[in-house]
């Protein structure tokens, strides 16, 4: 060490050579997350106002008490007893609002892609190389992709389709009235039959008519919903019965649920006295099948799900039947599919289980007028399934097109 007392040598001129490439790196790094940072607080204050304006016009909507905007940015009509001309005038007015909030759901939108583009401008002088649309190599790696939309896209056409889809199958299974009344005899006076009308929101109903006295010696009183659509066109009917012992051995002492599709389609479920239980599914032309095991169980058609469905299991582990305690449940605004859509939902579950989310949406496209992008748009926007088979029968054919689902998919040709 010289008179200066400075070090010298091999090994301190590696040391600090190595000190002023780490300088260097960590200056550079410095200034690569201060240029990302002040990205991203301009690209907050970019977001912000038309956030905040967004956020402000649903509230407006929801303080209205009679619309609500839901997660999909759809603006929906507030579950409350109205009448059918109530809700034609409401539906215009979620139809208007819907525009306005379109509008700011695109403000929002275009906020947020220039943010991502002054975000990724900012650090490409820094070493960052965006993924290369024409490399499909570049475009494998993890996080390279900008996310898909999480809500339908305003500015698209099948996002608008899907947005008039999650309306209309709200205001299907939305019940807006319910009556009750009891049927006599005009001769005798003798009770006939309780019938409970479920009016919803779009104009269909479902009429269940429960039978005071056996209408056949070999069973007892039935039980029985129709289920129209808004033209009064026939959806659906579900029927529930106990035989007895002077009915054929086959269904002896047995609880039969059958539910039949406008098409025909017939799915038919069977408890026997020994705690057996079996299921089938006819289609119009004879083709045939045995309901899935794990059907039986499925919550969409036991008692957890009786709001929804109207049905009510007889036993623990019974088979689904329908019941006037199940409608206890069924209150005005609440939701309310019926014992088809139920039956529908857990099939829906059980093929998707078996053959894939995506079979399960091309056999319901192939049963509609949509497209099966629309309706894996509004299966995954947050309904869920429910909401794709709900939507599948809202579109087109009603029962028919459910009818025409189940059987593609669960009856070998």
């Amino acid at each position: 060490m010289p008179d200066t007392k400075a070090w010298s040598g091999d090994a301190h001129t590696a040391a600090t050579s190595m000190f002023d490439r780490a300088q260097k790196q960590t200056g550079a790094f410095s200034t690569y997350a201060t240029a990302v940072g002040e990205a991203l607080i301009s690209g907050a204050g970019t977001i912000a106002p038309p956030r905040t304006a967004l956020l402000n016009k649903a509230d407006q909507i929801d303080m209205s008490g009679q619309l609500r905007v839901n997660e999909q940015w759809v603006v929906l009509i507030a579950g409350a007893q109205m009448t059918i001309e109530q809700v034609a005038a409401l539906e215009r007015r979620a139809q208007a609002e819907q525009v306005i909030v379109n509008g700011l759901l695109t403000a929002v939108g275009s906020a947020d892609d220039t943010a991502a583009a002054a975000l990724t401008d900012a650090a490409q002088p820094h070493g960052f190389v965006p993924p290369n649309p024409l490399d499909p190599g570049s475009l494998m790696i993890p996080g390279s992709q900008r996310p898909g939309d999480e809500v339908p896209d305003p500015l698209s056409p099948l996002g608008a389709i899907q947005q008039g889809l999650i309306r209309d199958t709200e205001m299907s299974q939305t019940v807006r009235e319910t009556t009750t009344e009891k049927r006599y005899d005009p001769m005798t006076g003798e009770e006939l039959a309780t019938v409970t009308t479920i009016y919803m929101q779009d104009g269909s109903k479902h009429v269940r008519t429960a039978n005071a006295n056996a209408q056949f010696s070999d069973r007892g009183p039935a039980t029985t919903e129709i289920h129209y659509d808004k033209d009064g066109n026939e959806i659906s009917k579900s029927t529930s019965v106990t035989f007895n012992e002077f009915a054929h051995h086959s269904i002896a002492n047995a609880d039969v649920t059958t539910i039949q599709m406008a098409d025909g389609t017939i799915t038919t479920l069977i408890e026997r006295p020994d705690g057996s239980r079996t299921g089938t599914i006819r289609t119009p032309d004879g083709r045939q099948a045995d309901v899935p095991v794990q059907l039986l169980s499925n919550p969409a058609l036991m008692t957890i799900d009786a709001g929804i469905t109207g049905l009510g299991a007889q036993a623990e582990h019974g088979i689904p039947m329908l019941s006037q305690e199940a409608l206890e449940h069924v209150k005005t605004g609440a939701k309310y599919g019926g014992p088809a859509f139920g039956l529908a939902t857990a099939l829906w579950d059980v093929a998707v289980a078996d053959t894939g989310f995506q079979k399960c949406v091309a056999a319901a496209e192939g049963a509609t007028s949509l497209t099966a992008g629309a309706l894996a748009g509004v299966a995954t926007s947050g309904g869920g399934p429910v909401t794709a088979v709900l939507a599948a029968t809202v579109a087109a054919g009603g029962g028919k097109a459910l009818g025409n689902w189940i059987g593609n998919t669960f009856c070998p040709r």
